[in-house]
């Protein structure tokens, strides 16, 4: 691989190549834990952002806000907290393959998450967007077996039609490239792999370095190659360590195990740094520090910053910036900030909006957040207050009209009420925090 690396041209007549490819369901520790190839490959000449959180804990308002560089009050891709149905956003939102499409990207977009099928605008805008590897289910929010489809929705199906489009493609032009897989969310029934979290985080490591061959190779090394997921999941005892359930419940949780996620841009002559960056960041950051990259201009302005300095081997001033995540859908509206090595955490009654609880919690020595601090945020309820605002910029979003089944979806897929077990086939004793405490 390193001699593939310095065999690729530093010097291109097209704009670098972008993947950026999201592993649904991959929590930040894992990752480091199970994704050995893809981190040996990072730890080359890539880079790492240890401290990357997800504006939200599902995947709905997480990918809009990846590919939007807007928080979720902003862009509108969210839930409805008491009526439990969805928002869809509006196609007026500045998505990011408009952006690169306006710049001579050829767009493409290969997706295996029912979420985001062409009930919403996500699709918009992209050249090709392949989502058929699941079930089309319209807004209904499926049942797990219902969008299953073992024949297709596995990684190797992705691959195979990523080269079959691409293949047929002269690399003549600037590319970029989304890809969804879903092998770590599950089901797992028919799988290529052995059902579990591990195995499935194993198996999707080796699918991403496989890709990144394949486009490292297609774009003579001009490459900027990213990987990520959407948020996490619980594991072992997650649900049931610190203050129990009551504020532990699975995909709606604002607790670490849902919202540090990984992102690595994989080794390429153009990525000029290298190494393990920790300072706090968030998946909103993606748009500014991509259109960084590439020179090009964001089309409103952006909560994020740009991380783009990090990749280019840049040593940026620190600004101690918080990072902020929410979660208003299914029953649900609270809100966390990251500050200064500490976790704020507000919940909210649904019915009234009124404060409920708060939560503070020191990462560096509870990075479980098990034993909250207290209640008294000093300036912190300032910073929420002004994070969780709309900055200026708020689009319309409707709420979707729900059919006689959609309540009963949500449930099954662990949004409302009951939830699904946390780690669905995995190993508890080999997770994070297996042992209860």
């Amino acid at each position: 691989m390193a001699t593939a690396l310095l065999a690729c041209s530093q010097q291109a007549s097209t704009p670098p190549t972008v993947v950026l490819v999201l592993v649904d369901e991959l929590r930040k520790d894992s990752f480091d834990r199970w994704a050995s190839r893809t981190r040996e490959l990072a730890s080359w000449g890539g880079v790492s952002f240890e401290q990357m959180r997800s504006v939200a804990p599902w995947t709905y308002p997480s990918v809009v806000s990846l590919l939007s560089g807007l928080y979720p009050q902003q862009h509108g891709a969210d839930g409805e907290a008491r009526a439990n149905r969805l928002r869809r956003f509006s196609p007026e939102v500045p998505l990011l393959q408009h952006a690169l499409g306006k710049a001579g990207y050829h767009t493409a977009a290969f997706v295996a998450n029912p979420f985001l099928r062409e009930w919403n605008p996500l699709h918009v805008g992209f050249d090709v967007y392949q989502s058929d590897f699941v079930r089309d289910v319209g807004n209904r929010r499926p049942l797990y077996p219902e969008f299953a489809d073992p024949e297709r929705m596995f990684s190797p199906s992705l691959f195979h039609e990523i080269r079959r489009h691409f293949d047929a493609r002269p690399a003549e032009r600037a590319e970029f490239v989304y890809v969804h897989y879903i092998d770590v969310h599950g089901p797992w029934e028919g799988a290529p792999f052995e059902p579990g979290y591990r195995s499935s985080v194993e198996f999707i490591d080796a699918r991403i370095v496989e890709l990144y061959e394949y486009f490292l190779e297609r774009s003579a090394g001009n490459l900027f190659f990213f990987v990520t997921s959407d948020h996490g999941r619980p594991l072992g005892d997650d649900l049931q360590v610190g203050y129990g359930s009551r504020w532990r419940v699975g995909k709606k949780s604002m607790h670490d195990f849902n919202l540090r996620i990984p992102f690595v841009v994989l080794p390429s002559p153009q990525v000029g740094g290298s190494g393990s960056i920790e300072v706090p960041s968030s998946n909103v950051d993606f748009v500014p520090t991509l259109l960084d990259l590439l020179g090009l201009e964001a089309p409103v302005a952006l909560p994020g910053r740009s991380l783009a300095g990090y990749i280019r081997g840049e040593v940026p001033r620190e600004d101690g910036r918080p990072v902020y995540s929410r979660m208003s859908a299914f029953g649900v509206e609270s809100d966390a900030l990251v500050h200064d090595g500490r976790k704020y955490m507000r919940f909210f009654d649904i019915d009234t909006g009124k404060l409920r609880e708060k939560r503070i919690f020191d990462l560096a020595k509870d990075p479980r957040e098990i034993r909250s601090l207290g209640d008294a945020f000093g300036t912190a309820d300032a910073l929420l207050e002004r994070a969780g605002s709309e900055h200026g910029l708020a689009f319309e979003s409707t709420l979707e009209v729900a059919d006689g089944e959609l309540e009963g979806q949500l449930r099954a897929l662990g949004y409302i009420d009951a939830e699904p077990s946390a780690e669905r086939g995995a190993d508890p004793s080999a997770e994070p925090g297996a042992k209860p405490r």
